[in-house]
């Protein structure tokens, strides 16, 4: 019931978004067609109170220098209104696809475009501590507790805790067990992806409604015979500027994040896949060196290079044996 009340109250806060965008006014939404109004404004003020022509070409030379200059190259593309349309239907058709809460939880993964993939170091981890607590489970030692509690990744440390120490736990039930919860972690990065995905595909479409906005907004002043050249660019600004933000939200945010969300659920996977692997070893107590040289298949070439080069050293000096 309360996710129904939120869903509904965040759609119509979308839906507001969109009404007011539609009947925001054009000088308060795009701050270049405002200062262009206002000049316009002084300009005619100017000759109906018959000023001088140094006056009158005074306040035209300062609207040719703000035309000109970075400041209205760059305001001239922000636009409330477009925001508004934009944002607000493509907030309020995501909250009737989605239920709010995952929308919402979603929209926190905007975020993730900053967060890094797994990197190679974090499975040179998981290789390393396998390697390690598999030489315990070999001799059929106890892995100490220091041990597993000083691992940084908590899924192969939870793993640990509730499998290898544990061994009338049957190796079937620890590989249902892991794999359900590789499952359960890609279903949800799924949803939050899905949620992605819809907004990428919903953003130009609302930039498509804003620029129908625009255009009839645009005629309808045309048609009324009185538009100044504030006027026409402010409906200009809308059916074209929505259109922009539609692609650029798409393009720059939701369809990025989408990638990046789907990305990270990959990465992640492998790295859950190489730990139900190294369980599955621990479990069933396999010699080190076939958990080493299984467990290298989950490492980078440059890293398996590396271990090799290392042995081949070793052997050279003596260090290590055949």
């Amino acid at each position: 019931m309360a996710d129904r009340l939120a869903t509904m109250v965040g759609f119509i806060v979308g839906a507001a978004l969109i009404v007011f965008g539609i009947t925001w006014p054009d000088h308060l939404s795009n701050y270049y067609v405002y200062e262009i109004n206002k000049f316009e404004k002084t300009i005619t003020e100017l000759k109906e109170s018959e000023a001088t022509r140094s006056e009158i070409k005074t306040v035209e030379d300062q609207l040719r220098d703000y035309k000109d200059s970075w400041a209205a190259g760059f305001t001239r593309f922000l636009d409330i209104k477009s925001v508004m349309i934009v944002l607000g239907g493509a907030y309020a058709a995501t909250l009737i696809a989605f239920p709010f809460r995952r929308a919402i939880r979603s929209l926190m993964s905007v975020i993730m475009v900053f967060a890094r993939e797994r990197q190679e170091e974090e499975f040179e981890i998981v290789y390393d501590r396998i390697l390690d607590f598999a030489d315990y489970r070999y001799r059929k030692e106890l892995i100490p507790d220091e041990k597993i509690a000083d691992v940084p990744l908590y899924f192969l440390r939870d793993a640990m805790n509730n499998f290898i120490q544990v061994d009338y736990v049957s190796e079937e039930m620890v590989e249902e067990i892991v794999n359900s919860e590789i499952e359960g972690y890609n279903f949800e990065q799924d949803r939050e992806i899905a949620v992605m995905e819809y907004m990428g595909r919903a953003a130009p479409a609302f930039g498509m409604l804003g620029t129908v906005v625009g255009l009839i907004l645009l005629l309808g002043r045309v048609a009324g015979g009185k538009a100044s050249i504030a006027d026409i660019m402010g409906g200009m600004s809308v059916a074209l500027i929505t259109t922009l933000y539609g692609v650029l939200f798409a393009q720059l945010v939701f369809l990025p994040v989408a990638t990046k969300l789907t990305r990270n659920k990959e990465s992640y996977s492998r790295l859950y896949e190489m730990i139900r692997e190294g369980i599955l070893y621990l479990h069933r107590r396999e010699r080190p060196d076939v958990v080493e040289q299984d467990m290298q298949i989950y490492l980078s070439r440059k890293k398996r290079s590396q271990i090799r080069n290392e042995k081949k050293a070793a052997m050279a000096r003596g260090d290590l044996n055949l």
